[in-house]
């Protein structure tokens, strides 16, 4: 974890270096936002569309940066409900899964096929996009099958849905995502739902910190217009990319 201190500290200590105080006097709830801002960025960004999920897998690296926050299947089992009967679809709700579902990280599910019961079926790393469903469907070296043990999904809003050949039926899916991390917070200053602010640590690993800050600083410094500190943390975020 880092420290929220360690944090606010190094923030006021890194735009102070680029510019006169008189601009840097930032309210401590707008520092609060921002850091939390900065948080889902950064990960968003381990988690670069460009490199699909299954990228955070095959890079050490970024599994190592965000694994913290990567949810075991065994904590997510979900019963899946038939949903389309004509392409064997089955689905499972994700709306009110806890903690709170961000990434897609992998999956498999338990199903039977005749005196066959609760045999483990894993499912394509990488989530399949709508339009290639019917080509999976209808393709001999990609379509589900239970001897061979494999099938794909795809999420659509809250839901995950996976698919067989009509020959087995799936029960349950056990889900393994990435979570949305804990609000950062620091103690004296009034929430806007009416509550005291509480003190609250960073989960991210403590060597993200200099590439978290690196954000929060370029955000503070377009925010207060210090032309200087946007240069200087853009040319550090490039150097962490």
């Amino acid at each position: 974890m880092i420290s929220i201190d360690s944090l606010i500290y190094k923030i006021d200590q890194k735009l102070n270096k680029l510019s006169a105080n008189s601009h840097q006097q930032i309210p401590l709830e707008d520092k609060i936002l921002v850091l939390n801002e900065a948080q889902i960025l950064l990960i968003k960004q381990k988690m670069d569309p460009k490199d699909s999920v299954a990228g955070m897998d095959s890079s050490k690296k970024r599994y190592e940066d965000l694994q913290n926050l990567v949810e075991p299947h065994e904590a997510h089992k979900l019963a899946l409900t038939e949903t389309n009967a004509q392409l064997n679809k089955w689905t499972a709700s994700i709306a009110n899964i806890t903690p709170e579902y961000m990434f897609y990280a992998d999956s498999y599910i338990l199903a039977d096929k005749g005196r066959c019961k609760d045999r483990k079926i894993w499912i394509n790393q990488d989530l399949t996009k709508h339009g290639d469903v019917q080509f999976l469907l209808n393709n001999e070296l990609y379509k589900p099958s239970f001897e061979y043990q494999e099938t794909f999904n795809y999420l659509s809003s809250d839901e995950i849905s996976i698919f067989t050949d009509g020959t087995f039926t799936p029960t349950f899916i056990f889900l393994s995502y990435v979570r949305y991390p804990l609000y950062m917070d620091k103690a004296g200053y009034i929430n806007l739902d009416g509550n005291d602010s509480v003190d609250q640590d960073c989960e991210l690993k403590s060597f993200l910190e200099d590439e978290l800050l690196d954000i929060v600083v370029q955000r503070l410094a377009m925010y207060t217009e210090n032309v200087s500190g946007v240069q200087s943390s853009q040319i550090r975020i490039q150097t962490n990319e």
